[in-house]
């Protein structure tokens, strides 16, 4: 065990954010680990400082281009690829493979290109949150694609539920029920968090009542522009007129931003304020600020149901169960659908969820007591 090597590869801002509990458990244990990061997003590191401290981040490879087109991505993804192959073949290469664990999250593109690099050195892959299945490959696209994938190459499953443990059930592995997602730890973590943040202070003191606004799937502002404008229509036409929109715009929706302004009309306008993205602890007590939200995101949909507020889901599919049926609606692009949530959003209020499970204890638990 002490010889043990522990790998964790990072892309994105979202599988910081829920690997976060693991490195704070992995710090308290003292167990040393060793960060690679492929620079999917611009990761503002010092946001997590006051929970996991400076990360010493051994290897990153040239950050992706601001440039939020797709075939700017593919140039990015391939060149990465190669990068990690050949800068990390000398590390690799001296290693005790069946003792050295790589760990990846989620569904993005840097999690399907780090299980490959760690299945092609022959290193343990361990695949945290695992199982999570929308049946379709196009939405959310193309994260079911990886995570099928990954599924596919991982050598342990740490999956939140048992939902998601039937799903691997033809799946090679060793598969874990953790009871929750990583992410409920850090979704506490940031309620306890003072937020001193002047744009969510300054949104929250002028005591109006507002709703969040979030669209930012690649299926919805690069395939889809037209059917999401027409959806987005029809919401402003039906929601209460009191409400304002905080409308968050994230770096890859900025041109659809841009296109959705010419359809806005002007007295909506007014009562729509933009932000940009906030750190974690920030953006949650935005949320809970909110009388509800519409979003296209999954990860917002479980934040959404362990605060039990009410949650219009802008997708024909979701890859989670978290919140359906209770505080989660599934709009399907239905006008009556979209029209009944809106207009009765608060039947859907919930209490929040509470747990004294602990995914990250369970994780590092399975980690440093298997049997090489």
């Amino acid at each position: 065990m002490q010889n043990r090597k522990i790998f964790i590869f990072i892309g994105t801002t979202a599988e910081l954010i829920k690997l976060a509990p693991v490195i704070q458990e992995f710090n308290k244990r003292e167990i040393k680990f060793t960060v690679i990061a492929s620079r999917q997003n611009d990761i503002r590191f010092d946001e997590f400082l006051p929970t996991i401290g400076p990360l010493d981040i051994t290897y990153a490879v040239t950050p992706k281009s601001a440039d939020p087109s797709i075939p700017q991505f593919i140039v990015w993804g391939i060149r990465t690829f190669f990068s990690l192959l050949v800068g990390l073949r000398f590390r690799f290469r001296q290693l005790d493979k069946q003792n050295s664990y790589f760990l990846v999250h989620g569904d993005t593109v840097s999690s399907l290109m780090g299980s490959l690099v760690a299945k092609i050195y022959g290193l343990t892959l361990v695949h945290i949150e695992s199982g999570l299945r929308s049946f379709n490959f196009f939405e959310p696209f193309p994260e079911e694609l990886c995570r099928y994938i990954v599924s596919r190459l991982a050598d342990i499953h740490f999956c939140p539920n048992e939902w998601c443990v039937s799903n691997l059930k033809r799946v090679a592995g060793q598969k874990i029920n953790t009871k929750q997602n990583t992410l409920i730890e850090a979704f506490w973590t940031a309620i306890q968090t003072n937020s001193n943040n002047p744009i969510v202070e300054n949104i929250q003191k002028k005591n109006k009542p507002y709703y969040v606004l979030i669209v930012h799937r690649q299926e919805h502002i690069f395939f889809a522009v037209s059917k999401m404008l027409t959806c987005l229509s029809y919401i402003f036409s039906v929601l209460p007129k009191n409400l304002f929109c905080v409308f968050l715009v994230y770096d890859q929706s900025t041109h659809f931003i841009t296109v959705l302004d010419l359809v806005i009309p002007k007295r909506l306008k007014k009562k729509m304020i933009k932000i940009g993205r906030l750190p974690y602890s920030d953006f949650i007590k935005l949320l809970q600020g909110s009388k509800f939200v519409i979003t296209d995101g999954g990860s917002n949909q479980e934040e959404l149901y362990y605060m039990g507020k009410p949650c219009l889901l802008l997708r024909n599919y979701t890859e989670r169960i978290e919140g359906l049926s209770q505080n989660v609606v599934l709009s399907r692009n239905n006008k009556s659908t979209i029209r009944k949530f809106i207009k009765n959003y608060y039947t859907y209020v919930q209490a929040p969820v509470k747990t004294s499970v602990r995914p990250s204890a369970i994780i590092v638990d399975c980690l440093m007591h298997q049997q090489t």
